[in-house]
Order: structure tokens, then sequence, then C-alpha cells
């Protein structure tokens, strides 16, 4: 980058500044707005960005704005305003231009130049994307300026609240939960203030909320934001609004996890009653409801009734997807392991077998969705008695993990317990698979000891 002059007076920067509003108007804007964002690199589109417009039409053409981005910085470059890497196009402001703008704001000139500033950085972020995260985290600097900005100057525009929402859940896309919810906090805010508290769009902003605590494995909060979330949507929305069906199957999720059951239950039941009165008996909404309610089942040891739902789950994913679709497959597992609990060998066989069929056929052998599938028929068939083929189930199933996920993935540790568990009770049996089994655990030891 171009090295400017040891610091100036204030008078000096400002005498400056005043040649370029004279001479280049845009590239004085440009000064004010970026005075109010982070210390940190800028690109020179948002020099760009003045009065909600673009400077020059001719910009939907990259390579016109490229040169005029370039004309823009010049004047500036030239008096030691801006520090630039022409090359790379991005720009950042000397502590004493930054600082000597600053203090020649009121807050009434505060707010107005960050609002216009905050207004050119949400030209310049990408729509919320796990792709876009990279640009996310060089631009983060700036949403978190924006951030304080509407905090402590009032700035709640369109513009903030789009800057931390979508800033907010590209680190969530990239698990970055807490930073994501930190952000997502102060969109809601910006929305309360241009909405007020009963907006239906501040319903989604609870929802979202909610999932990226969630996410995080903040359940209590999570908790809080879906109730406060079906709360409003009960309030605001007409009856049995299809709205709640994702809100009310996230709140039994979270209750589940945190171990109250029976709210799970009731919230399940809610559910499916707004599906039915909506008219959306035969929805994917409904086969997640009720797959998710089957599992509740099981975890409340009522498998009969879990069974039950399961069964009517997998009918309508297979009528909804197709026989060889991802989630048919998980709902065969289920009912699997529900036949499997209910005593019913050949039922649950049959299901297992299905759902690993149809996920070595989607995904290939070597992918998590296959290696679950191979891992539980392993266990079924080791429950049976038919330890040749459990014991190549459980191989090829820990393979799998390992290829797709490599050796310190969370998932690993639990197959890897799973698969020597049933190699040391072999290895201790008169099985003609005993010495196998003491030869892979062997290697398993020789591996962990490298």
């Amino acid at each position: 980058m171009t090295e400017t002059s040891d610091a100036r007076s204030r008078e000096a920067v400002m005498a400056l500044v005043r040649e370029v509003e004279r001479e280049a108007p845009g590239g004085a804007e440009s000064l004010y707005m970026a005075a109010m964002l982070a210390d940190a690199p800028l690109p020179y589109d948002f020099a760009l960005s003045v009065e909600g417009t673009m400077h020059n039409p001719a910009l939907v053409n990259p390579a016109a704005a490229f040169f005029a981005a370039t004309a823009m910085m010049t004047p500036l470059i030239e008096r030691g305003l801006v520090v630039a890497d022409p090359d790379a196009q991005v720009f950042t402001l000397p502590r004493d231009v930054r600082e000597t703008l600053r203090e020649a704001m009121d807050r009434d000139q505060a707010a107005e130049w960050a609002g216009r500033a905050i207004y050119a950085l949400n030209l310049s972020l990408p729509d919320a994307d796990p792709q876009n995260l990279p640009l996310v985290e060089w631009l983060l600097p700036h949403v978190l300026a924006c951030r304080d900005a509407a905090a402590d100057l009032g700035v709640n525009t369109a513009a903030a609240n789009r800057v931390m929402h979508q800033a907010g859940f590209t680190l969530y896309y990239g698990q970055r939960h807490q930073e994501a919810a930190g952000l997502l906090e102060a969109a809601m805010t910006v929305d309360v203030a241009l909405k007020g508290d009963r907006h239906p769009d501040i319903t989604a902003d609870l929802e979202g909320l909610a999932t990226v605590y969630q996410a995080g494995g903040d359940l209590a909060r999570a908790e809080a934001a879906f109730s406060a979330c079906l709360d409003l949507q009960r309030e605001i929305l007409t009856e049995n609004n299809p709205a709640m069906i994702p809100v009310l199957n996230g709140l039994a999720m979270v209750r589940q996890a945190r171990g109250d059951l029976s709210g799970a239950e009731a919230a399940l039941n809610d559910c499916l009653a707004v599906l039915r009165a909506s008219g959306g008996e035969r929805h994917p909404a409904a086969a997640s409801c009720l797959h998710n309610l089957a599992l509740l089942m099981d975890a409340l040891d009522r498998p009969q009734d879990g069974l039950r739902l399961a069964l009517e789950s997998l009918d309508m994913t297979a009528a909804l997807y197709g026989e060889h679709h991802p989630e048919t497959a998980a709902s065969h597992n289920l009912a699997g392991l529900l036949f499997e609990r209910l005593g019913k060998a050949p039922e649950a066989e049959a299901h297992f077998r299905k759902s690993l069929s149809i996920r070595s056929r989607t995904f290939g052998e070597d992918h998590p969705e296959t290696a679950q599938a191979l891992c539980n028929l392993a266990l079924f068939l080791d429950g049976q008695g038919a330890a040749e083929e459990a014991f190549d189930c459980f191989e090829r199933g820990f393979a799998a993990y390992e290829a797709a996920l490599g050796p310190d993935h969370p998932y690993m540790e639990s197959a890897l317990d799973n698969l020597v568990a049933f190699l040391e009770r072999t290895a201790a049996s008169d099985s003609p698979l005993r010495e196998r089994a003491e030869a892979r655990l062997r290697l398993i030891v020789e591996k962990a000891g490298r």
C-alpha cells in the first residue's frame, strides 16, 4: 500500500479534505463514510455508493467500475488521505484522517454519515451463504462497526438490519454460533426499532435466533426464543398458520434435548394438529413431525406407539420423495430400530438392509450416511448371532467413516467403541472369528500408539 506522511495537524488534514470536496465531492463523501466504520481495509467499490445510487450508470460493466473506482481514489491517494493498494482495489484511512473527521462531526452528523456508510457496506456484503464466509470474515470489522453504530448512534435502518442479519447467518453456516447469535440479536433490535415488536418479521427473527442458539448448544435460550416466537405467532397470525410448524418442531427438539419429554410431546402433537387443520397432512413437515414423535416415543419407552408413527412417516416420506431418497432411508432405519426393540427381528432386518441399500446407492460406500447404515446393521446382526456378517459390516462402516471424516471426528469415537466392544467379545470367545478379531484389535492398538 502507498505510505502516507507522518501525522498532520487537524487543520492540515481538513484543508486537504476541503480541496477534495471542491474537486471530487464523491471522494470526500467516501472519506466521511469510511471514517465511521472500522480501522480496516475497505474495497474500492465501497466508495462508489453515495446517496443510494452508483455514481456512474456504466458500473454495471466491471471494467467501467474498475476505472471509476480508480478515478475516485486518485485524488485521495495523491493527498495522503487514504492508504491504498490499487492492485487489490482496497483502501484504509490513516489514523490522523480518521480521528480528524470523527472529531469534526457532532452526534447528528456522525449518525448521518454512519447511516450512509452502512448503506454502502450493505451493497458490498453478499447474501448469507457458506461459500461467502471468507468475504464476510474480511468485512467483519465493519459489520461490527455497523452493530455499534446502530446501538450507540441509533442508526436503525433496513441496511443495518441486513448487514447484521446476512453476516450473522453466514457465521452460523461457518459454525461460529456465538458470534452469529450476537449479530442476529443486534439485527432484531434494529428490526424492532423499525417495525415494532409485534410485526411478523420479528417472528422470523426469533425463529432464526432460536435455531442459532440450538446449533450452538445454548438450549435454554433456544427454548426461550422458540417459545417467544410461538407466542407472537399465535397473537398476530391466523389460527393454525403453517408458519408455526417449524417453530413447534424446533421447540420440541430443544425440549427433548433438555430432558422435558412431556413438553416435547405436547409441542409435536400441536405441530400435527396445525398440519391437519391447515391441510398439510401429507406435507414434508408432517413426515418430519411424525418421525420426531416416533423417536420421542422410543425415548419415553413406548416403542409400539413409536413404531406406528414411524411406519406412518415412512409411508408418507416414500410417497413424497420416492423409494430411493435419503429421507426414506432414514425412515427405514427408524422403523428397523423400533421393530428390533419390539423383538421383531425379520422386520427389523428388512428395514436396516433397505436403509443401507438406499444410502449406498445414493451416497456411495465412503460416506457417513452409508457408514451409519452399515454400523446399525452390524449392531443388529451381532445381536442376532450373525457374527461373521456383523464383522464385515463393522469393518466396512468403520472404514467408510474414517475415509469420509478422518480419524479425529466425533462420529469416529462411537464407531470405534462399537467395533472394539465387538472385537473384544469375539476374541474372548470360541468363535472361528477369534483370530481375526485378535489381529484387528492389535492393528487398532498399534495405530493408536503412533
